[in-house]
């Protein structure tokens, strides 16, 4: 039912708010000549109800936003935004597809054909190549979380501090070249693993490196295969359950490890304001994280990572996981991204990736260029977002 069939309802302009006035005013005098005061609050009762009836044919439908994560923090601020319902007071209907790394959403972006998504930056990179994302936010810095974990009688451990400028980082050339490593390649743990073998001189073809899901390279440890594992959390906290000890985290190695928000091209182009929408999602998620202690979302962190990954975390350790991923409010991340003298801070960050897979051997001349030009990095995104909010 249209509004302006609606005899007592006048939204809009023109003519059809005219008639609809008119209409309702006529319908009102009726009801004050009524001289039996209930029944008069009785039709004024239907009245009312039967014009919301015609306002409600002009809600607008939710947009349905098809997003893709992993099992870990960033997903914790959607899962909660969701939960919430702030997705649907920015007039989205998310939709949260699991998928177990970041080199894995960006390989199936066509067939999951998502939207948005929380990668880590080597994949995110890596995508750029063929022009299917932008770059569009920053979902948290995990630095402190990815690691390098060996058992506990490894002589990876016998030395730390072997290069002074690294004091943290466990290992010496001796103890490290010709050993297996798991590690899924192409994520944000395959740049870690990287960065800590340049701490000790020694690169890639050093060693051996098994390509492997943090999953599947676990159970593949506990049963003997390799010498070491590079992981994130929460996998970490897996790890030293069963008594691994930590070579080096990305921090140690002074290597950035920022999660980024990334938004399919295609979709980006044709639908900024739900981009926008999302990102306004995201940052109010963030701005609460920022005000409540780790000690209060704890249960509903341990509650997200049961119903996302159906496995269980100790309070301690949502209480640290939390602590552990410093997340950006929206004017931080505007900060990040500003550019100064053509570069900005998150640039410098991804320019040091670059670096890394250039040197692994990853890039040819000409996707080098373009990585270092990092086009597909945009704010556009982020300033919309900030001026909607005011």
């Amino acid at each position: 039912m249209l509004a302006t069939d609606n005899p007592f309802c006048f939204a809009g302009n023109g003519p059809a708010r005219k008639v609809g006035a008119e209409r309702s005013h006529g319908w009102m005098r009726k009801i004050m000549k009524v001289r039996n005061p209930f029944a008069g609050l009785l039709a004024l009762f239907f009245v009312v109800a039967w014009c919301l009836s015609g306002s409600a044919a002009f809600a607008k439908p939710l947009v349905p936003l098809r997003t893709a994560w992993l099992g870990e923090h960033e997903t914790f601020l959607v899962w909660y935004a969701r939960e919430k319902g702030w997705d649907k007071a920015e007039g989205l209907e998310l939709e949260l597809v699991p998928f177990e790394s970041g080199k894995d959403i960006i390989d199936e972006m066509q067939s999951a054909n998502w939207a948005i998504a929380g990668v880590g930056a080597m994949p995110a990179l890596t995508a750029s190549l063929s022009n299917r994302l932008y770059i569009v936010g920053i979902g948290n810095d995990e630095s402190a979380t990815n690691a390098i974990y060996t058992r506990a009688d490894s002589p990876m451990l016998k030395m730390r501090g072997f290069n002074p400028n690294y004091p943290e980082v466990y290992g010496n050339p001796g103890s490290v070249r010709g050993k297996t490593f798991l590690c899924p390649k192409g994520t944000s743990a395959h740049y870690m693993l990287s960065r800590w073998l340049h701490t000790l001189g020694l690169r890639e073809r050093d060693i051996v490196i098994k390509d492997m899901q943090p999953a599947e390279a676990l159970n593949a440890f506990r049963e003997g295969t390799g010498d070491a594992i590079a992981l994130w959390a929460p996998q970490t906290f897996e790890a030293e359950r069963e008594g691994l000890k930590s070579v080096a985290h990305s921090n140690d190695c002074q290597a950035r490890q920022p999660i980024l928000i990334v938004a399919n091209m295609d979709y980006a182009n044709k639908h900024k304001d739900d981009i926008v929408a999302f990102l306004r999602v995201y940052t109010r998620s963030v701005d609460m994280m920022k005000k409540t202690s780790a000690e209060e979302l704890a249960d509903d962190y341990m509650r997200f990572y049961n119903a996302w990954t159906g496995k269980t975390m100790t309070r301690e350790e949502a209480i640290r996981d939390i602590k552990d991923h410093p997340v950006y409010s929206l004017d931080e991340q505007l900060a990040l991204f500003k550019q100064s003298y053509g570069t900005s801070e998150l640039r410098e960050w991804l320019h040091g990736i670059v670096s890394f897979q250039n040197e692994s051997g990853g890039l040819d001349r000409r996707e080098l260029q373009r990585l270092e030009r990092l086009h597909y990095v945009t704010d556009i995104y982020l300033k919309a977002a900030q001026k909607n909010a005011r």
